[in-house]
């Protein structure tokens, strides 16, 4: 089974003071790890901020856009030291961002991705275990059980 986590880019710790400070950390990384321009990346992310946060309640965010020219999907999750606003529907700060960037063409896979990420993250028990893991890999871990126990 395809694993969405299992060339994710993970922070554990994520140090950012604002929602900006968050997107900006995280692409840089997710950038670097599929070799994209990050200015490309942040201009997708904040263009799709515009037409509505992101924040999807329960501390969690998923911002996502389509790339022309990228080849496959790119995922990246971070964990913050300290939770940030965010605009969610139920108005609490945002502590796990989970990214994902798509082809520009794949517009299928990018609602299939997004509705995978969805269900791993919805629950309060996997939320929690994402808190209190210990590091990237256990963060990893997770994410990757999560999503298989959905598939199933």
């Amino acid at each position: 089974m395809f694993s969405l986590f299992q060339k994710a880019t993970i922070i554990a710790d994520l140090d950012a003071s604002s929602k900006r400070g968050a997107l900006r950390a995280l692409a840089d990384r997710v950038a670097a790890d599929n070799d994209l321009d990050v200015s490309v990346c942040m201009d997708h992310l904040l263009a799709r901020e515009q037409l509505g946060a992101t924040g999807v309640g329960g501390g969690v965010a998923m911002p996502h856009g389509r790339i022309e020219g990228l080849k496959d999907i790119a995922v990246g999750f971070a964990r913050l030291k300290t939770p940030v606003e965010y605009e969610g529907p139920d108005g609490e700060p945002v502590d796990l961002i989970l990214l994902l960037l798509a082809p520009e063409e794949a517009g299928a896979v990018c609602l299939k991705a997004l509705s995978t990420a969805s269900r791993a993250l919805r629950g309060p028990a996997v939320r929690g275990r994402l808190r209190a893991a210990t590091d990237a890999a256990a963060i990893r871990t997770i994410l990757t059980e999560s999503q298989d126990s959905e598939a199933a």
